[in-house]
């Protein structure tokens, strides 16, 4: 089962979170789209007056500073420029494709500033599929429904510019159309069956299937591949991409960003 707070503790998962901070200019209001268990919104009541923690389910938190509201980032209840900043990090690759225009375009409706974006960087999404039992869906790892790099993102936010661009991490699951074509074959025994996400179509929790000795030597053969591919090209691939954007309007002077690393990002 996932453990949310074990993943939340994992030096992986701080490191994102390290970076993400540190890239955030302070300000007045901010709003976090997919606030979860209000742990990030907990580290940005430090760096403004109030938070608005917005999921599909109300969040549950007592904190000073942070209310929880609940609302979908393809409809957001907010008025045009509520907010200093928006804050939406490892939500827009779960958006069905035909919302991520639209779920973009509320996210720079209801800033009057600056977007804080992260998501998955380049991620190969054939990689650590899972086979729903109930209605045969086979999902993307985790339900992410959205690839991504710099140039896509500029692309879904027109009326922003980038101020600061960041690849975060080392190491994603790769996988090859070999690897892919046994494990379909094989009903995807060796899948992300462990993460919090049921199915993308009916929402089924994922229980992992029990396959035979046949099935386990031909999964040995797509495992060892892909253990190959990543120890050659997996482990030199960054996790994230974590942008800054501003506001292409925006006539005030730009708020320091603690910890600048700037390069080239596409």
């Amino acid at each position: 089962m996932f453990d949310l707070a074990r993943s939340r503790a994992s030096e992986r998962e701080q490191l994102r979170i390290a970076d993400l901070m540190s890239l955030t200019p302070p300000g007045d209001r901010v709003l976090e789209i997919g606030a979860r268990d209000c742990y990030l919104s907990r580290r940005l009541s430090d760096l403004y007056r109030e938070v608005v923690a917005l999921d599909l389910q109300r969040p549950v938190v007592d904190h000073p500073g942070i209310v929880p509201v609940q609302g979908d980032v393809t409809d957001l209840r907010f008025g045009d420029g509520t907010f200093d900043t928006v804050f939406c990090t490892e939500v827009l690759e779960h958006v069905p494709p035909e919302k991520l225009v639209r779920a973009c375009d509320e996210i720079e409706r209801t800033t009057s500033r600056y977007a804080v974006i992260g998501v998955p960087y380049r991620q190969d999404l054939r990689a650590d599929r899972t086979l729903c039992r109930r209605c045969g869906t086979v999902n993307p790892a985790t339900g992410h429904l959205n690839r991504f790099d710099r140039r896509r993102l500029e692309a879904l936010f027109p009326r922003m510019r980038v101020v600061e661009a960041r690849l975060t991490g080392q190491g994603r699951a790769v996988t090859n159309p070999l690897s892919v074509w046994l494990f379909r074959l094989c009903g995807y025994p060796y899948g992300s069956y462990d993460q919090e996400e049921g199915c993308i179509r009916c929402g089924a929790p994922l229980e992992r299937p029990k396959i035979g000795p046949g099935r386990w030597a031909l999964c040995f053969v797509a495992r060892t591949l892909n253990r190959m591919q990543f120890y050659l090209y997996g482990r030199r691939r960054p996790i994230w991409i974590h942008l800054l954007f501003e506001k292409c309007d925006s006539a005030a002077p730009a708020a320091p960003v603690a910890s600048s690393r700037p390069h080239s990002v596409r």
